[in-house]
């Protein structure tokens, strides 16, 4: 039942992630947002299946459970929901960050890489406060963006550092690192798209990097090393 279950989930997800995107770049809202949950629910059935609640994998799957929350609170369309979405992907992005990090890394890189996220993150907070300074509605939004965006850039670089920790092999830490990378791009698209920078078929753009991402996560984790 192993290969023909796998294939079961596979095809669940490969037809509800198309679907999801088909609703989101025809926007058509009722398709999108009843599939939009249902993704993150198969793939964390199908993680679950594939040893998701595994001790060291643990914090990856909690990563899925908070961004299925997210997913569920940026359904509406009110400011309070989209702000409590953020803080649930806050969340997913904290469960990653441990999940990469309870792993070794080589120092220079490590160093290297506080010194990038430090500048990164800096210059993130000043772009906010710049695009959001002379519309005092996104005030209390602008609270949850920046934090929210300093963390993601740790769980991408976190990602990205994979590999330069020498438990892994160059396939999982790949992965990592493309998965960390795309959720950075949705994220940044999305916070484009919200504080005015308007583009064709945003929401299909999001979305689909989002869910990239979390399919390269998952991936990474199933194929990362057994901690000793």
């Amino acid at each position: 039942m192993g290969p023909e279950l796998d294939w079961i989930f596979y095809t669940a997800i490969a037809v509800l992630t198309i679907s999801n995107w088909f609703g989101a770049a025809g926007q058509k809202r009722h398709l999108y947002y009843t599939t939009k949950p249902l993704v993150l629910i198969a793939l964390l059935l199908f993680f679950s299946n594939k040893g998701g609640l595994d001790p060291q994998r643990w914090p990856f799957f909690l990563g899925l459970v908070f961004s299925l929350l997210g997913d569920i609170l940026l359904i509406p369309r009110a400011t309070g929901w989209f702000i409590a979405g953020i803080w649930a992907f806050l969340l997913a992005q904290i469960a990653y960050i441990i999940g990469f990090n309870r792993y070794a890394l080589e120092l220079p890189a490590l160093v290297i890489g506080l010194a990038i996220w430090l500048l990164v993150s800096l210059a993130w907070v000043r772009y906010v406060r710049a695009r959001t300074e002379k519309y005092p509605e996104m005030k209390v939004a602008r609270r949850s963006f920046i934090p929210y965006g300093v963390i993601l850039l740790a769980m991408a670089a976190s990602a990205v550092l994979c590999f330069w920790r020498p438990a892994w092999s160059a396939l999982p830490a790949g992965l990592a690192a493309a998965g960390g990378l795309s959720f950075l791009l949705s994220d940044t698209l999305l916070a484009a798209d919200r504080i005015g920078k308007r583009f064709p078929l945003a929401r299909f753009w999001v979305i689909s990097t989002y869910h990239i991402a979390q399919f390269l996560l998952v991936a990474a984790a199933l194929n990362m090393p057994s901690i000793q």
